[in-house]
Parts: structure tokens; C-alpha cells; sequence
């Protein structure tokens, strides 16, 4: 009987799983070494940051390329039981949540899921850690941390000489400035986290698309469009208009609840606007035009985010790429 030579398939859950346990073990070695002020902080961080969710794109191809269901669980349960054994909990704890948004990335583009069910999938696995993090440290105690960091570096690079009265002016008027941003970031904390969760979540969808394209013989996932062609779906406008609704209530907390669903739904609104802008710009701009135009809106960000979302409220109703009507550009993919 012919021996059957297992696929490279055969190797992605093991070799994730051996891999998640590398850097976690290296994060959580790195991690005491920033907290006890060690050496090269700068360099450590650029380390630590990408590491969860380069292992997320890890298993998120496992996850897609793996033709036994049984061999991904179990790797998953080899990698659980090494990290309690060998790591802390919370450092376990930490990483599992990248690996199971890698997980539910790779199983959505093996089903073909609707990005916005994929993105909600992800989120979903990422958020429980967000939540964590926020009951370990609230939200108040960073940024006070922050504004007392920021006090400090303020004083060291004082002149020498300064008046210690024009000092301790400049001190308390740094004080109020941080009391307000403060105030302000933690009305918007839950839209912010949000954003940043779906853009997390999307760029991790995108990495393990792009990695899964390169396995042999995987299941074929929904395409997705050119970037240009990118439409979300009607209800983020209904979204907006509950958060305006709620917000113009001015009672707290339904008015907190309705800012932060409208900045949420703005700021996912801005993708449809980017995407017209994109396509709209290649169809009336030369190359040279197109590096200009991107420069200054890159350079004026406030402005683009607000052209973005006007325009994506407009392609909502108006159609402005006439992608139903079949008029759009194709571009590439």
C-alpha cells in the first residue's frame, strides 16, 4: 500500500501553534522588561505591537487551509494547555484572543461570509481583551498616567533658571488642558475603541486574505471588489441617524450613547467616501494629479475625513459610481 504523503496543510495548525507559543513567551519576556525599565524600550515596542496580530494572520490561514477540523482543535487545545504550563494566564489569556479572530477570519473566508459578518465575527473575538484591559487599567488611570508622563517631561525640559512661578503656571495650565481632553476622550472611549477594533479586525481580514490566496488547494472565498467599487451596507446610515437622534436628546446617558454611535458610523462611512474619492480621482486625474491630490488631503486629515463622509452619504442615495447600474469603473483587482 502507497504511503500518502501528508500537504502543507498538515503542517499549518502544529506550526501555529508552536509559533503563538514562541511569541507569547517572547512578548511576555519583553513586556517585563519594559515595565522594569529596561533598555531599548523604543526597539522592544516595535517587537511586542505586531506580534498578536501577525499570530492572528498565523492561524487565520491555518484556519482556511486546514482540511481536518480535528487537527486545528487540537492544536488550538496543545497550544491553550503550553501556555497555562508554561506562561502566565493573563499572557495565555492575551494572546488566545488573536488566535481565536484568526480562527473566525480564516473560517469566514473559507465559507464565504459577508465582510460585515466577518468583520463582526473578529471584533467580536478581540473584544472581550479590550474589555479586560479596561477593567485592569480604566480608562481615567491611563490617561491620567499619560498626563502625568507628560507633565513631567514638560518640567525636565524647562530652561534652567526658569521662574518656578512661570513654571508652576505652565504646570497648571497643562493640568486643565489634559482635565478637558480628558473629559472628552472618555465620552468618545467607546467609539474610539470601536474604530480602532474594525480597523484591527479589517486589517487582519485582508492579511490572512492575502496569505490565503497563496495555499494550495484551499476553498474559494467570496472575492472581494476593487477598493474603488467598495459600497457598505444602508443601515450604517441608520446607524448615524440613531446616534444623531440620541445625541440631539442632550440627556445623559443616551446623549454620550448617540456621540459615540454617530462618530462610530461616521467614521465607517469615511471607507465608502474613500472609495469614491479613489475612483473618482483615477477617472479624472493623470498620475501626477493623483500624487498631488492624495498628498494634500493627506496633509489637511480633518478635511478628508469630512469630504469622505459627505461623499459616502451620498453614494448611499445618489449612486455616484453607478455601480448598480453597472457604469462603475472595474479597476483591478
Amino acid at each position: 500500500m502507497a504511503r500518502v504523503t501528508p500537504g502543507p496543510s498538515a503542517f499549518l495548525s502544529p506550526l501555529a501553534a508552536l509559533i503563538t507559543l514562541a511569541v507569547a513567551w517572547v512578548v511576555a519576556l519583553v513586556s517585563g522588561d519594559m515595565a522594569a525599565g529596561g533598555p531599548a524600550v523604543g526597539f522592544w515596542l516595535l517587537v511586542v505591537l505586531p506580534a498578536p496580530m501577525l499570530v492572528a494572520v498565523l492561524w487565520g490561514r491555518a484556519a482556511w487551509g486546514e482540511r481536518r477540523v480535528a487537527r486545528l482543535a487540537a492544536a488550538v487545545a496543545v497550544w491553550l494547555l503550553a501556555g497555562h504550563l508554561l506562561l502566565s494566564a493573563a499572557d495565555t489569556w492575551q494572546m488566545t484572543a488573536n488566535v481565536a479572530a484568526g480562527l473566525v477570519a480564516g473560517w469566514a473566508w473559507r465559507r464565504g461570509w459577508r465582510l460585515d459578518a466577518a468583520l463582526a465575527g473578529v471584533v467580536l473575538m478581540l473584544l472581550p481583551l479590550i474589555v479586560w484591559a479596561a477593567v485592569q487599567m480604566p480608562v481615567r488611570e491611563q490617561l491620567a498616567a499619560i498626563s502625568d508622563q507628560s507633565l513631567k517631561m514638560l518640567e525636565e525640559q524647562a530652561p534652567p533658571g526658569t521662574d518656578p512661578a512661570e513654571l508652576e503656571k505652565a504646570r497648571e495650565i497643562g493640568r486643565q488642558r489634559f482635565a478637558q481632553l480628558s473629559d472628552l476622550t472618555v465620552r468618545l472611549y467607546p467609539s474610539l475603541i470601536g474604530a480602532g477594533l474594525i480597523g484591527q479586525a479589517l486589517v487582519i481580514l485582508l492579511l490572512v486574505r492575502l496569505a490565503g490566496r497563496r495555499l494550495d488547494q484551499v476553498a474559494r472565498g467570496r472575492k472581494l471588489p476593487p477598493f474603488s467599487q467598495w459600497r457598505l451596507p444602508f443601515y450604517f446610515v441608520w446607524v448615524l441617524a440613531a446616534g444623531i437622534g440620541l445625541l440631539i436628546t442632550r440627556r445623559a446617558p443616551w446623549a454620550d450613547a448617540g456621540l459615540n454611535l454617530m462618530v462610530l458610523a461616521a467614521a465607517i462611512l469615511s471607507v465608502q467616501g474613500l472609495a469614491v474619492q479613489f475612483h473618482m480621482s483615477r477617472r479624472f486625474l493623470p498620475p501626477v494629479g493623483l500624487v498631488i491630490y492624495w498628498t494634500l488631503m493627506g496633509l489637511a486629515f480633518l478635511p478628508l475625513i469630512v469630504t469622505s463622509v459627505l461623499l459616502g452619504l451620498a453614494d448611499q442615495w445618489r449612486d455616484l459610481r453607478r455601480l448598480d447600474s453597472g457604469g462603475g469603473e472595474a479597476g483591478s483587482q
